[in-house]
């Protein structure tokens, strides 16, 4: 069904955020039961101050994913992915993948040579999701350097976090 401009109505569309988007992103972590759930004061600054490297995904008027990101000041050609969800009732469409690629492309006029993430290595799904990413964009990765290890969390029984680094990338 298409609206009055002629799109699909049901088509997905990728946008940076608004202040009161802040909320739904608070949300769909928390409900994803495996993310880490940070204050809903985070995500509030990460569609305010950041909104230029965060992007949300909607659908029929509501949010069903996110990605958080920034450019690290010592790295400005760098794109450093902090967060990445989709809502459970949105997953297996390829949305992870897409918000990615949309925000690279929209970062602003200087576009990154690199995208960066830290993943642990039990996690195969965001491992596949960023190899997806580097295979669109044509990019080489690795994923080998240890960013925090176990002991940079104190004690948490936090598995170590590894970097997983796409690039360079030419747009």
């Amino acid at each position: 069904m298409s609206d009055q401009s002629g799109q699909d109505s049901d088509e997905i569309i990728f946008r940076h955020p608004y202040t009161k988007d802040g909320k739904r992103l608070w949300e769909i972590t928390k409900s994803s039961g495996t993310l880490d759930l940070n204050s809903p004061y985070y995500y509030l600054i990460m569609c305010r101050h950041f909104k230029g490297t965060t992007v949300v995904a909607e659908y029929n008027g509501t949010i069903v994913g996110f990605v958080t990101a920034y450019i690290p000041p010592e790295s400005e050609d760098t794109f450093f992915v902090w967060q990445v969800a989709v809502d459970k009732s949105a997953q297996s469409k390829g949305i992870g993948k897409k918000m990615l690629v949309y925000a690279l492309k929209h970062a602003g006029p200087q576009k990154p040579k690199f995208l960066e993430a830290t993943i642990t290595p039990s996690n195969t799904a965001s491992i596949k999701l960023f190899s997806a990413v580097a295979k669109v964009l044509g990019a080489s990765h690795e994923f080998n350097e240890v960013f925090f290890s176990e002991d940079d969390f104190g004690g948490d029984a936090h598995e170590a976090e590894k970097l997983f680094r796409i690039g360079p990338i030419e747009f």
